[in-house]
């Protein structure tokens, strides 16, 4: 799932003709790192590269394992940067778990305020309630829409949903990638929106 999602993201990215090697990315609930590790595989440089989480103890053992890019504790709702500065933002469940419709809209302002023109809003959250984890609100096509009228967006359906794939990847992985071709078994989205 990882690895397809990526593949995806890489795909956009170059379709959006954005050039990675000196693009400033800021990713917003970065945990651990781990995601921030796969734009550096796809050519962003780590002294460009800012990972931003809410709790300290992630950053601090995202930290230790990532020492190449750069971490920061704060709030996605109050971002400590300036205008335009950033040629990338992206999010990976984060906003999901903020379930406050005005905490999501002073996200999405910050993120619009801190993207440069023609930068991009890379999201990738679920579209579908969790039965397991009731403190998460899926996000709606109609939310980006909302947040960014007037930019172009690009929405993908993407990743099986993780139960299915619980349950049949240990017999098959092609039935996996079977379930992913069917449009109501995938549980996210992934969202490109462009900054005009």
């Amino acid at each position: 799932m990882i690895s397809r999602k990526w593949t995806v993201i890489a795909g956009l990215l170059k379709s959006a003709a954005i050039d990675l090697s000196r693009a400033r990315v800021l990713d917003l609930g970065a945990g651990e790192g781990g995601d921030c590790a796969r734009f550096g595989d796809l050519g962003v440089q780590g002294d460009r590269l800012l990972a931003l989480d809410i709790l300290e103890e992630r950053a601090r053992r995202a930290r230790r394992n990532h020492s190449w890019f750069r971490f920061l504790v704060g709030d996605a709702a109050r971002l400590p940067f300036r205008d335009f500065w950033f040629d990338i933002v992206y999010q990976s469940t984060m906003l999901s778990s903020v379930l406050e419709a005005d905490r999501r809209a002073r996200i999405f302002a910050e993120v619009r305020r801190v993207l440069g023109r023609g930068g991009v809003f890379l999201s990738y959250d679920t579209r579908y309630p969790s039965p397991r984890n009731r403190n998460t609100r899926p996000l709606r096509p109609r939310e980006f829409i909302q947040a960014f009228r007037g930019w172009p967006i690009t929405l993908r359906s993407l990743t099986p949903l993780p139960q299915l794939v619980r349950l049949v990847a240990p017999f098959s992985l092609p039935a996996c990638r079977a379930l992913e071709a069917i449009p109501p078994l995938r549980s996210h989205i992934l969202a490109l929106v462009r900054k005009p």
